[in-house]
């Protein structure tokens, strides 16, 4: 993560909000660049005046302003992408201003009770077990069936915060941990429904973690009227899993009718 500078002194965030006023383009696209340096408490106030304002020009600049931001972001992760980076990243279409270190400083702490279960004899489902212990015994994550297209499914922020969340962003999780305690667990974009897999077996975080069969995954393709490839069985790397957080991210916004927002997220779907 890149490290922020020290905070800003009232009087430059006062003025910095004003400039967040001017709607010029060149003007917002210059400060932008400032923005990816801003320390995260002064990130915080911004976002705080800028949402409780009754501006309409200042709300929809500072949106504007964020996007810009984070679509430098996204162009210098593409550089070195990495699956953890690229999430937070996401995060910052809901969240402006959210503060990462939180929520690293949990998976930290889920990867520490984990290894402190996991014994050297173990074999890998007792180590698949002890992870599923802590995250879905423990913590109590879970797969939201009954809200499954809510929008705060789709971001590591909330699902985190609120201990639920979609297929995709609970696999993300499960293996943010796993990458934590050394272990190799993929990836895996089976139609409709993200799974992740190690040594060799399919792991189902959105039930819970629970082992599944390939046979399983073929019915549920089948549910879905797919035709049955193997290759759905592969594994994805980080961009791809990145962008198809994306994507789920454009089929919510055009769901809800929120086709700015829509059109936003396609943008930055493009400079992944």
């Amino acid at each position: 993560m890149q490290e922020r500078n020290s905070l800003l002194t009232e009087k430059e965030l006062k003025g910095f909000v004003e400039l967040l006023r001017d709607s010029d383009d060149k003007v917002l696209s210059l400060i932008s660049e400032q923005v990816g340096t801003f320390d995260q408490e002064s990130l915080k106030v911004i976002n705080e005046i800028a949402s409780g304002s009754k501006d309409e020009d200042l709300i929809d600049n500072w949106y504007y302003v964020s996007r810009l931001s984070l679509a430098q972001k996204l162009k210098d992760w593409k550089k070195n992408p990495d699956l953890e980076t690229g999430l937070l990243l996401i995060t910052r279409l809901h969240s402006p201003a959210i503060d990462e270190t939180i929520y690293i400083q949990m998976l930290d702490d889920y990867a520490e009770r984990i290894k402190a279960i996991i014994k050297p004899e173990f074999n890998p489902l007792e180590v698949s077990l002890a992870i599923n212990h802590v995250l879905f015994r423990e913590e109590n994550y879970i797969g939201n069936q009954i809200s499954y297209y809510d929008l705060n499914n789709n971001f590591l922020n909330t699902v985190m915060d609120s201990k639920t969340g979609n297929p995709i962003m609970l696999s993300s999780i499960f293996m943010l941990v796993a990458r934590r305690l050394g272990l190799k667990v993929e990836g895996i974009g089976t139609p409709g429904h993200f799974i992740v897999k190690y040594s060799g077996m399919l792991l189902d975080p959105f039930f819970g973690g629970r082992e599944i069969t390939r046979d399983e995954c073929v019915i549920r393709a089948q549910e879905l009227n797919v035709f049955w490839r193997d290759e759905y069985l592969d594994s994805v790397d980080d961009i791809s899993m990145v962008a198809r957080c994306i994507r789920n991210l454009i089929a919510i916004y055009k769901k809800q009718n929120k086709l700015e927002k829509a059109a936003d997220a396609s943008e930055l779907l493009k400079l992944v």
